[in-house]
């Protein structure tokens, strides 16, 4: 049986993967392109803040903290719906003025509302905030915001146009009652009017005592500049507002001056229309600035900060660093274009978007990149209203291009046909193989070329008087031209040389202005939006030639979705007891003869409907509760869409392209998505949670979370779910039974696949945990290890480990510390397993024993030091708590020698280093092993003694004794056989060899010594006992000659006075037998001859008369 439910949950889960089929998370995004109309700006701490967003469109508030290089739009659910009029900063903290005033202490992403009443200025000092009440006064706090004061004690004209202050003074400029500026020197308590020196300038002439309007004031170092409007130029005060002076006639060229910075080294003032202007001389003279700023237009904020000048223009944020010469965008990030219907024109497979203020963008990539093609625009005069394209041309106001919008050209050039102005419907139409143009003006009536535009010709055949005729649409269907006049709708089915008039009923003058049209294979649709009164759906099945009224609607927009027709209108309804038009929905199933609504309750935004044929798309804009709807049923039922919209934003149009949808907001640029996404949920990811989880627990099983989606979940039949049902993480108590969890997801557009996870529930089981140390009886100073051995511990128990109460801080299966006596050691366990029930479990309590620690000593003498070289010294240990058999390691230079005894004697070289390594064989010690002192040997160095020669080395017996002589040092002694007092006597050595020893000690009481062997010979007087050598004759007076018998060689002859001196020496000789020698010349006396041959010295007396 298990065998066949695992195998069962095995192919359904097969089944559901094969299921999945769209997207996991699909919401809109915003794709840009980048700018908007830039209301003001503000800094605290180092941040910079820019406020989007113009009158009755949605403000929205971006940070930067890189000095303007990239912008982030700050979210938060607490930032004011309603307009936002101003922004300034104390301190740490935002504020804003909307339908009331707020206050952020968290860099804008929470705002508190601290004023109930709406304002509009904001200005303040380092400690103060002021607003703006209009009709009402002056606010100021003092205390950041909590508690407000209003004042107008003294002022007389209630209606602000402009405010700013310093650390002293606040001041206010007013325009209604031409009374210039107010100031107040008491945080706003008081005010006097301070329009000394203003005048009006009209016709020529300056009207003195008659101020401005001041639309602009701000200080620039001591200088206090007031801008106004009305083309009154700009105006200085140097002395606190007490008096001002006008500064220069060519700023009276422009209609408003809005705002103001500067340093030291320049001024720098914003204008309605014509961008920045700069003053190097305090004022005296004026130039435009604008080089870098694409749109300059409605100049609203300056900003100057750390060397860095910001202006904010209808278009975005330009930055300058070189007090204004030069400007470059600054407002990447910033997506906050305001875009009207119809916001898009198609050319090719090429998009373009147009904004109110910030011109026409185009991209070549469904969004992902965006370029301005303004060249040639008036967008920094005019708002643009709408933009439209046929198959070879882009129209925008009385301009066109037929390069993509690379270039544009004025209309007169090509046809009299415009787009500006036009309630609904291009100025321009491309039908059959000509262009058609319309216009209502100089050369009034209907346009043909068939160029391109080069050349156009006049088609009013039919028209009676076009010169004063308005012409307010021309529409195209198949081989018809549908026109719409004042004097009533004509159409023609000869490409225009032509006009029949229709039957329209009920026309006045103005009813066909932005007129609705739509027309199938079958029927013509004309929806009047209410021009001349007129409203109401009519319908032709004849191209034009009659129509029928079917319908009372107010209408604004056709589009179809297979057979049935959508029509956005206002509908009449009962709200609140009284009959008030409602924007809706209406379809006709049966070629636009009857209508129903189809929108139910959701209040439509009425330009945008739109449809790819299949599916209907409108948006909903409610305050703080806007939102994008679909239907894929035509209508009888509506899908909410606007996932990763903020219900904050308005959308005005939607264009489709590419099976994806875009939509122009007001205020947020162009959000996009593709229609792809419009589809049941796909299969949700693996389900987290236990899969063996414990009966009776409580669990927690979750998806992850896709927006829009709803789950259901299933569970085995005794488990119970506690929470969150219908959403993608529940909480259930788990019973006994084992199977599988399952969760469906499900949209407005259908189920998806759904997810399992197989479970087994577990029973719960106790677990325990003992404690066992690596020994029982611990020395002081030795770490102790004790062991936690678990039992239902699972694969990851964690342990704490306490020590007298007191946390550890080990989480290991192992607890290794240094303990003191009488430690109290256990565990608590934690087990891995998820069914143990008494998790933590305590381990048994270990009592802990630990022995003082016994100090080791050592020492070592020496029994004496300061010896000569080659004396021996012993040394001699001294030890406490070295045990029974303790371990001794002698040490000279770090060099083990000796043996394994307390003594120690070696002959030792100077400097040597002895030391010992003593190791106690006791078991609890504080150090052990330990080493010794050390004692450094000192070894005097022994003298250098030499004796090398004497007079006589060989003697006969009986010679009288011999003086020793020749030893180095002198005075030192001889010693040896026959020696006494420093005489040798050969009688008393005796015949043979004798080592004679030189003895010289220095003055350290250090010895040395050399030795010559002396030979001693039985000698009979003169005559030689043997007849080996002969020596003749002996006494000798002039020769000597000397045989050596058996031939053997003669090498070297020598003579020695008795005092051991050479008198006499032949060498190298090399004779065998015999050489003679002369000693003519020799002094008579005793003499010496050595006789030196192969391997033999004989040595011989001799006398010399």
């Amino acid at each position: 049986m298990k065998k066949n439910f695992i195998f069962l949950v095995f192919i359904y889960t097969l089944f559901l993967i094969c299921l999945n089929n769209g997207p996991a998370n699909a919401q809109w995004t915003p794709i840009g392109p980048e700018g908007g109309f830039i209301n003001c700006m503000t800094k605290s701490g180092n941040t910079l803040y820019a406020l989007t967003g113009f009158y009755f469109t949605v403000s929205q508030l971006y940070s930067s903290t890189d000095d303007g290089l990239h912008w982030e739009k700050i979210e938060s659910e607490s930032f004011p719906i309603a307009d936002v009029f101003g922004m300034t900063s104390v301190g740490n903290s935002l504020f804003i003025s909307s339908d009331g005033i707020y206050r952020s202490d968290d860099n804008g992403h929470t705002w508190v509302k601290k004023y109930n009443m709406g304002a509009g200025l904001l200005t303040a000092n380092s400690t103060t905030v002021y607003a703006a009440i209009q009709n009402q006064g002056i606010l100021h706090s003092s205390d950041n915001g909590e508690n407000w004061t209003l004042s107008n004690n003294g002022l007389t004209d209630l209606w602000f146009y402009s405010m700013t202050a310093n650390e002293t003074s606040v001041f206010v400029g007013t325009g209604d009652n031409n009374e210039g500026v107010f100031r107040s020197t008491d945080n706003g308590a008081n005010w006097q009017q301070v329009s000394n020196g203003f005048a009006y300038y009209y016709n020529g002439n300056w009207i003195p005592n008659m101020a401005p309007m001041i639309s602009s004031l701000a200080f620039i170092g001591n200088d206090l500049y007031a801008g106004t409007q009305e083309n009154q130029g700009i105006w200085k005060s140097t002395n606190n507002g007490d008096y001002w002076e006008f500064t220069s006639m060519e700023t009276m060229n422009y209609t408003n001056i809005t705002s103001f910075t500067g340093n030291e080294a320049m001024v720098l003032a914003g204008t309605g229309l014509g961008g920045v202007l700069k003053s190097i001389d305090g004022g005296a003279t004026w130039s435009e600035s604008n080089a870098g700023i694409a749109i300059y237009g409605n100049v609203t904020t300056l900003k100057m900060d750390n060397g860095n000048i910001y202006v904010g223009t209808m278009g975005g944020i330009y930055k300058s660093d070189d007090n204004g010469n030069n400007w470059r965008s600054s407002y990447s990030g910033i997506k906050a274009l305001i875009i009207t219907y119809p916001g898009f024109a198609l050319l090719g497979d090429d998009l373009y978007v147009g904004s109110g203020y910030s011109g026409i963008f185009h991209t070549a990539d469904e969004g992902t990149t965006w370029n301005d093609v303004n060249e040639g625009l008036p967008v920094n005069e005019w708002t643009l209203n709408n933009l439209y394209a046929n198959e070879t041309a882009l129209f925008a106001w009385d301009r066109v291009s037929f390069d993509g919008g690379a270039s544009w050209e004025m209309r007169n050039d090509y046809s009299p046909g415009s787009v500006f102005f036009e309630y609904n419907g291009p100025g321009w139409l491309e039908h059959g193989n000509a262009w058609f143009a319309i216009n209502s003006y100089d050369n009034a009536g209907v346009y043909r070329s068939t160029d391109n535009g080069q050349n156009w010709s006049t088609i009013n055949n039919g028209i009676p008087n076009p010169e004063s005729t308005f012409f307010y649409s021309i529409h195209s269907k198949g081989t018809t031209l549908f026109l719409g006049t004042s004097t009533g709708f004509y159409y023609s089915n000869d490409n225009g040389d032509s006009w029949q008039k229709g039957t329209f009923p009920d026309l006045f003058y103005w009813s066909l202005l932005g007129a609705s049209y739509l027309s199938t294979e079958t029927v013509d649709v004309c929806g009047l939006i209410g021009g001349g009164g007129s409203k109401g759906i009519y319908r032709s099945t004849d191209n034009g030639d009659t129509w029928t009224k079917v319908s009372d609607l107010l209408t604004h927009k056709f589009v179809t979705a297979g057979n049935t027709i959508f029509a956005s209108v206002m509908n009449p309804e009962l709200v609140n007891g009284e009959m008030v038009d409602v924007p809706r929905i209406f379809k006709s199933q049966d070629n636009g003869q009857s209508w129903t609504n189809t929108s139910e309750s959701i209040n439509i935004s009425l330009n945008s409907l739109a449809s790819d044929g299949s599916n209907i798309f409108i948006a909903q804009n409610t305050s703080g509760n806007s939102a994008i709807y679909i239907s894929k049923d035509e209508g009888d039922n509506w899908v909410e869409i606007s996932d990763g919209l903020s219900p904050t934003i308005y959308t005005s149009s939607f264009f489709i392209h590419n099976n994806k949808i875009y939509a122009a907001t007001v205020s947020s640029s162009v959000w996009a998505r593709n229609i792809s996404e419009f589809v049941a949920p796909t299969q949700p990811s693996l389900i987290v949670g236990s899969e063996t989880p414990c009966i009776g627990s409580s669990q927690t099983y979750s998806v992850t979370n896709v927006p829009g989606v709803t789950y259901t979940w299933q569970f085995p039949s005794d488990w119970v779910i506690t929470g969150g049902n219908g959403t993608h993480s529940v909480t259930v108590t788990v019973g006994n039974t084992a199977g599988v969890i399952l969760v469906i997801p499900s949209n407005a557009f259908g189920f998806g696949p759904a997810q399992i996870l197989v479970t087994n529930p577990v029973s719960t089981i106790d677990a325990s945990v003992s404690i066992e140390a690596d020994q029982n009886n611990i020395c002081e100073g030795s770490q102790v290890s004790i062991t936690a051995t678990p039992t239902e511990g699972g694969d990851s128990p964690v342990y704490q480990w306490f020590v007298n109460g007191i946390e550890n801080g080990e989480s290991g299966a192992v607890l290794t510390y240094l303990p003191a006596n009488n430690d109290e050691v256990y565990a608590l366990l934690t087990s891995s397993l998820e069914c143990v029930t008494n998790d933590s479990v305590q381990s048994n309590t270990l009592h802990l024993l630990v022995t003082i620690a016994a100090d080791v000593d050592v020492s070592i003498t020496a029994d004496k030091n300061n010896v000569c070289a080659g004396e021996t010294i012993t040394f001699t240990a001294s030890t406490t708590n070295g045990g029974a058999q303790p371990t001794y390691e002698w040490y000279v230079n770090e060099t083990k020698l000796g043996e394994n005894l307390p003594d120690f004697s070696y002959v030792p070289q100077n400097g040597d280093f002895i030391s010992l390594r003593f190791t106690s064989d006791e078991w609890c010690v504080l150090q052990n092993p330990v080493t010794s002192n050390a004692i450094v040997a000192i070894v005097k160095v022994l003298p250098d003694v030499s004796w090398t020669s004497v007079a006589y080395d060989t003697l006969c017996i009986n010679w009288l004794p011999v003086n020793l002589s020749g030893g180095l040092p002198a005075g030192g002694t001889y010693s040896g056989d026959g020696v006494t007092n420093n005489v040798f006597d050969p009688s008393a050595a005796g015949a043979g060899d004798h080592a004679i020893t030189y003895t010289w000690s220095d003055g350290n009481d250090c010895t040395n010594s050399a030795s010559i062997t002396l030979s001693v010979n039985n000698c009979l007087g003169i005559d030689e006992l043997s007849s080996a050598t002969l020596v003749y004759p002996n006494p000798a007076t002039d020769r000597i000659t000397i045989v050596l018998t058996d031939n053997r060689v003669i090498g070297e002859i020598a003579l020695f006075n008795l005092m051991g001196t050479k008198v006499f020496e032949k060498s190298s000789i090399n004779v065998s037998g015999l050489v003679t020698i002369p000693v003519q010349d020799i002094p008579s006396g005793n003499y010496i001859i050595r006789i030196t041959g192969n391997n033999e010295s004989i040595v011989k007396p001799i006398i010399l008369k």
